[in-house]
């Protein structure tokens, strides 16, 4: 064989082995954030390079563990978005759709869909129990409901464990955070809002669950009358004993509206009215950033120490919404503001 055939051949070789790491190349990582319709922002620039127009108000949005597909619960439906091509292209359930998890290979899919309206408003008249709400189980391949059961009327979150083998519910009227198999039996009952005298929870007002990523502990922020204070859960722990469930003051008097664990789970990211926080267990401390914005939700970006915070109100005089990129230590490296939306959610794509 001679040199020219050999020289050829080492190039076909070297070409063969590149293509596939320039196809596998990630684009940008990227931040969706929605009020009723849905802005992609280029984390990095802080550009909107990517705009999904709905015009339904958005209660939730989660990303399948690849970052191909968002989970989008609306006032209107259970849809799916199509990442690489921006685009809604397909309707899981023709339900309003309070909360939505997804596991991480994207095979189970879990929503909360609340009862009839015109039954709920019959009932508010009436002074008599709303009707109950739907926890429905969904495969993501194919796209089909597996089981449904009924779950506490005001549910307002969902969250599934690592292994995808339980379902957390917030229920917000009972204080509780109610564990299920697949099955849809109830394994148990965590109650998370501190009681009173007579041993009742307290009148309190919950934000949403988050999990850490391993899976071993939930928390929830909880703000009564006196205060707020976040608590966690030991999802680790024997359940025969106490402590599993701690209460930690928060150092803020504004409201705690967004939370989430940082992609190493060893900091839980608080936001509140004016206000941000990284809070380490194993601290032991509270550090507080006093921030001008009310920023509502907040995301980590993988493979970084940053977050993305999104606030509805960004600019008074304009009155409209945007995004921030926060550092670590909660101070804020890039913002933009969103003239045509007041977000109230971010997902982060993996």
């Amino acid at each position: 064989m001679n040199s020219r055939i050999l020289s050829i051949l080492a190039c076909l070789l070297t070409l063969m082995l590149a293509a596939p790491a320039t196809a596998q190349a990630r684009s940008p990582a990227t931040a969706w954030v929605s009020s009723n319709h849905i802005q992609v922002i280029d984390i990095d620039s802080g550009r909107v390079v990517g705009r999904l127009p709905l015009k339904e108000f958005i209660h939730e949005m989660q990303f399948s563990g690849d970052g191909a597909r968002l989970f989008v619960g609306t006032s209107k439906a259970l849809r799916i978005v199509d990442a690489d091509r921006m685009e809604f292209t397909e309707v899981l359930a023709n339900r309003t759709t309070k909360a939505v998890a997804v596991s991480k290979d994207g095979t189970v899919v879990a929503a909360v869909h609340p009862g009839d309206p015109k039954d709920s408003q019959r009932a508010r008249k009436a002074g008599t129990p709303l009707p109950m709400a739907t926890l429905t189980l969904y495969s993501g391949t194919p796209l089909r409901a597996i089981r449904s059961w009924p779950v506490p009327a005001m549910t307002f979150d969902v969250v599934l464990s690592p292994a995808a083998d339980r379902v957390y519910v917030l229920d917000a009227t009972g204080g509780k955070i109610d564990s299920y198999d697949l099955e849809g039996k109830l394994a148990e009952s965590l109650p998370i809002v501190p009681t009173d005298g007579e041993g009742r929870p307290q009148r309190a007002m919950l934000g949403w669950m988050a999990l850490s990523p391993n899976g071993s502990a939930l928390v929830v922020p909880v703000t009564t009358a006196t205060g707020a204070l976040l608590a966690e859960v030991d999802l680790a722990a024997d359940r025969s004993g106490e402590g599993h469930i701690k209460h930690t003051p928060l150092e803020t008097r504004g409201r705690v509206q967004g939370l989430a664990w940082n992609e190493p789970g060893d900091t839980v990211l608080i936001t509140a009215v004016g206000a941000l926080c990284h809070w380490s267990e194993q601290a032991g401390k509270q550090v507080w950033k006093t921030l001008p914005v009310n920023y509502v939700d907040i995301e980590p970006v993988p493979g970084s120490s940053d977050s993305v915070v999104v606030a509805p109100v960004f600019s008074e005089k304009n009155k409209s919404g945007g995004v921030s990129v926060v550092s670590a230590d909660g101070e804020v490296l890039r913002s933009i503001e969103l003239l045509d939306m007041s977000p109230f959610f971010v997902a982060v794509r993996p």
